[in-house]
């Protein structure tokens, strides 16, 4: 039962890697904001450096997941507390990015100008595109949905539901890797066109699935229908290659309601980032109860077929072998053949794991300045993310090397997680032949880093940012 038995495999190493990468909602605008929100203009930067790490779960406490993640055991203990808080439908979740300038460097500034002449002025014409900056990047994304059948399933084994029927149900669990060069370009909005190299892919889904262990554990009842998709050790540009665009736009809005009877204003920036797409031309499908089109391209199915329950029995029962991926391993060659599981190779394109986002800031409220910020990231598990900040900056005095510091703590609902609390640090100095240059530090998830094994989700994000020019916004 070869394919069968992948499924808990598949579970747990979907789960496993959720500690391995993130991504930063507020991080993500190609652009930091200005020090004084007054002034029209818009600071287009590059990133010089930037590491992102995200991680969250509505149910898997923080202290499991890194287990699972970087190796550890998980008690049982552990395992019965998160059973007791299971819900019908769960998510876990993770995105991992690391990326680096690579041209140009230092030698793009001369006494804080910069050496290009279409760049080389304070204020950039919006109409005019021109090509700002080349980096390399590396993204890792995990996404998650499951029931709580399915985790018993996984987590516990079926030796543990001996005489009962668990309804593993519908799930989807889908790992996405790559690499990306990324070329930036600046105009009447902020866009980039990257290349995309595929480094792992994988996915698992299941529909109606159910599973019935008997009584004295030496047979099972199987039913529904599930397919998996992987691409194994194929050369580099065999993976898969693809393209994706982002871009940022900024707008000044004279102010909301009462705030704009005060005259104030507000700054709306929006944008999406990695949206696109990357082609796989050889991915190892095996299915059991769907339907795909017969030109063997695409990755999607074309439709689904009756399936039927099928009992397995076992005439040697082994306390060991109740566990899952032994009594599969076991079984195989009967499974197999009645199971009726079908393998192909395919080829077809996968959505990248592009976000949308948007954020609204200079929100004054007695002196106090807020923003907020709404993203979307295309990956499963993650809902709509929401999240308040409040900025609180102080400005150098006298003649100091560095300009201003300031202090964003936050909440934010949705995403991986349920709720995260959170804080962000802005520095902003001048590095010799670098210009401005701003540092980053967003700790996310507060309450999960103080209390790993009762809350869940966290997240880490630093980064360097060069400043390029000012744009007059429109």
């Amino acid at each position: 039962m070869r394919r069968l038995g992948i499924i808990g495999l598949w579970l747990l190493g979907c789960t496993s890697g959720l500690e391995a990468s993130a991504i930063d909602e507020k991080g993500m605008k190609p652009a930091p904001r200005e020090v004084t929100p007054n002034t029209p203009k818009s600071i287009a930067a590059g990133e010089l450096f930037r590491y992102n790490f995200n991680s969250g779960s509505n149910v898997l406490p923080f202290s499991m997941m890194g287990k699972l993640a970087l190796g550890g055991y998980v008690g049982s203990d552990v395992t019965q507390d998160v059973e007791s808080h299971l819900k019908g439908n769960n998510r876990a979740g993770m995105y991992q990015q690391l990326s680096l300038v690579v041209y140009p460097l230092h030698t793009r500034f001369v006494g804080g100008a910069l050496r290009t002449s279409s760049t080389a002025q304070s204020s950039v014409s919006p109409k005019k595109v021109s090509f700002n900056a080349i980096s390399v990047r590396s993204v890792q994304s995990v996404g998650a949905r499951f029931t709580d059948d399915a985790y018993r399933l996984v987590f516990r084994g079926n030796g543990y539901y001996r005489g009962r029927s668990l309804a593993v149900g519908d799930n989807q669990f889908q790992v996405l890797g790559y690499n990306a060069v990324d070329f930036r370009f600046e105009g009447k909005l902020r866009f980039q066109v990257s290349l995309l190299q595929a480094t792992s892919f994988s996915r698992l889904q299941t529909g109606n699935m159910s599973l019935f262990t008997s009584a004295s554990g030496d047979s099972l009842a199987f039913n529904g229908r599930f397919y998996s998709q992987s691409v194994g050790n194929e050369p580099w540009l065999s993976k898969g290659v693809g393209v994706a665009i982002g871009f940022d736009r900024m707008f000044k809005i004279r102010g909301l309601g009462t705030f704009k009877h005060a005259g104030r204003t507000h700054y709306l920036c929006v944008g999406v980032k990695d949206f696109g797409f990357i082609q796989m031309p050889k991915v190892a499908v095996q299915s059991r109860g769907y339907v795909w089109d017969a030109s063997m391209r695409g990755l999607s199915v074309a439709g689904e077929s009756n399936t039927n329950m099928v009992g397995l029995k076992q005439a040697v029962v082994n306390a060991k072998e109740l566990q899952l991926s032994n009594w599969f391993g076991n079984q195989r060659d009967s499974a197999v053949s009645r199971l009726q599981i079908q393998d192909q190779t395919r080829s077809g394109t996968v959505l990248t794991p592009f976000a949308l986002y948007a954020d609204l800031f200079n929100i004054k409220v007695k002196d106090q300045f807020f923003s907020l910020n709404a993203t979307y990231l295309n990956v499963p598990g993650y809902r709509v993310s929401g999240r308040v900040s409040w900025e609180k900056t102080w400005m150098s005095k006298g003649d100091q090397k560095w300009t201003y510091l300031t202090l964003n703590p936050y909440v934010a609902l949705g995403g991986f997680d349920t709720y995260d609390l959170g804080c962000a640090v802005n520095f902003e100095t001048t590095i010799q032949r670098l210009g401005e240059t701003f540092f980053r530090l967003d700790l996310k998830g507060l309450e999960a880093w103080a209390m790993p094994n009762k809350q869940h989700g966290a997240g880490l994000s630093a980064s360097i940012i060069f400043k390029l020019s000012e744009l007059v916004i429109r």
